[in-house]
């Protein structure tokens, strides 16, 4: 069993159901520093089965419905942590001149979106414990992962 916590500034990405979270700005943002924090701990190849999440996520001093949903973070925060679906793959080499495909590709190689980064797929998470806490200052949020490699 690997245990691997991280802690993240700001708020996690949203997966909106409509569209890919990987070609929007503010989500790529939030992608980044997700990936970025992650691939920092993870010191080997990713969790591949009987994965344990846990995940507190400090949304600042106020909690409205613009904030976000629980449950959009902790999709955002479970295919964050794998490659990128095959579409939005599929999409960045069809326009490799697209202003997000470009930012993505200044990324270190690590943390691009066709590597899994820490869950190498997200149907092998067998348990989510998640909440959200109001009152910090500042918005940031700690994601715990077990699970065998």
């Amino acid at each position: 069993m690997v245990t691997i916590t991280f802690h993240v500034p700001g708020l996690p990405p949203k997966k909106d159901g409509a569209n890919s979270m990987w070609g929007k700005a503010v989500e790529m943002r939030r992608l980044v520093a997700l990936r970025t924090a992650a691939w920092a701990v993870v010191n080997g190849p990713p969790l591949r089965r009987d994965i344990r999440l846990t995940v507190t996520i400090h949304v600042g001093k106020t909690h409205t419905r613009a904030t976000g949903d629980l449950d959009t973070f902790i999709t955002g925060i479970c295919d964050g942590l794998m490659a990128a679906e095959r579409t939005f793959l599929t999409w960045l080499r069809e326009h490799p001149d697209a202003g997000i495909a470009q930012a993505w590709y200044a990324e270190p190689d690590a943390i691009r979106p066709d590597r899994a980064v820490a869950i190498e797929d997200d149907c092998q998470v067998v348990t989510i414990t998640a909440g959200k806490v109001v009152g910090d200052a500042e918005a940031w949020y700690e994601v715990t992962l077990e699970g065998e490699r």
